[in-house]
């Protein structure tokens, strides 16, 4: 049994779509098409029913995706449990970050579990903390780390750094004039804010649910896309934001933008999160264990 077939078939199922799955897949629909038809001559059964609402598994199809699931995941635990014997880690490890993480953090964890395993190819890829969420659970990348913590069974997760939600404004605005800047003098700015799916955005939200207000209350001009694209609309005098301290003290120590220092910040955390079904693969743990040390 070829296990790139049954890969292509766990991926058609759980996408609905072969496209979606020869995406993810790195290869062609057409290629993604034929390994199905093979599984399907190999086997001697329909997998797949190809109806009008769409892809769905015929009853035979149900039983071989759950088989394959568990096939696919007991090899690859079997492949590193084999690279033991080489005393090195070998093999790839795909991290999804959310915009902050994957920024500012992940670079100098990638650079110590490199310097401890340099056999391991690694790959980041930055989005925002729902989307690298979901990529996890369609298992596009092996670990994910971001702002919010998931309450999926299928998933674990630790608590691996902090940050805190600051104040910013342009230079010279007023606000950095002000002995105790409230909640009732900086909604009468214009604000930017971060696009929806955003961990800042959600812990924007819980600060602003802490003190009775909320994004509404906002006198919101843009949203954007990213903490870099918030800062320079703020320096170029859009509005101020709540951003990442970690972002945000590069930008002040530059001069583009002030931190409103006597705001007070509001903490948030970053969460290292796996399925639960692959936690214990040693090239995820080694890394889980440099992130927690």
């Amino acid at each position: 049994m070829n296990l790139t077939k049954l890969e292509a078939f766990i991926l058609v199922i759980e996408k609905k779509s072969f496209s979606e799955a020869a995406i993810a897949l790195k290869s062609s629909q057409p290629a993604t098409s034929l390994k199905i038809k093979s599984l399907e001559e190999e086997l001697g059964l329909d997998l797949l029913d190809r109806g009008s609402s769409g892809i769905q598994p015929t009853a035979a199809g149900m039983l071989v995706y759950q088989a394959s699931k568990e096939m696919v995941q007991r090899w690859r635990k079997l492949e590193d449990d084999l690279r033991v014997f080489e005393n090195t880690l070998t093999g790839t490890l795909t991290i999804g970050a959310s915009t902050i993480p994957g920024t500012y953090l992940v670079p100098s964890w990638v650079k110590k579990f490199r310097s401890l395993y340099p056999n391991v190819a690694v790959t980041v890829e930055i989005s925002d903390s729902k989307e690298t969420l979901k990529k996890l659970q369609s298992q596009l990348v092996d670990v994910s780390i971001t702002g919010l913590p998931s309450d999926s069974k299928e998933l674990s997760y630790k608590q691996v750094s902090s940050d805190a939600l600051v104040l910013i404004a342009p230079s010279h605005h007023p606000l950095g004039l002000s002995k105790e800047p409230t909640f009732e003098q900086i909604k009468q700015f214009d604000f930017v804010i971060r696009e929806e799916g955003s961990g800042t955005r959600k812990v924007m939200e819980d600060y602003l649910s802490i003190h009775s207000h909320s994004l509404a209350d906002l006198n919101s001009v843009v949203s954007i896309g990213s903490t870099e694209a918030v800062i320079a609309a703020v320096e170029a005098g859009l509005g101020i934001s709540f951003v990442s301290k970690l972002a945000a003290q590069p930008a002040a120590k530059a001069n583009r933008i002030q931190i409103i220092e006597k705001f007070e910040p509001f903490q948030r955390d970053f969460y290292f999160t796996t399925l639960n079904d692959v936690k214990d693969r040693p090239i995820i743990k080694e890394f889980s264990e440099i992130i927690g040390s």
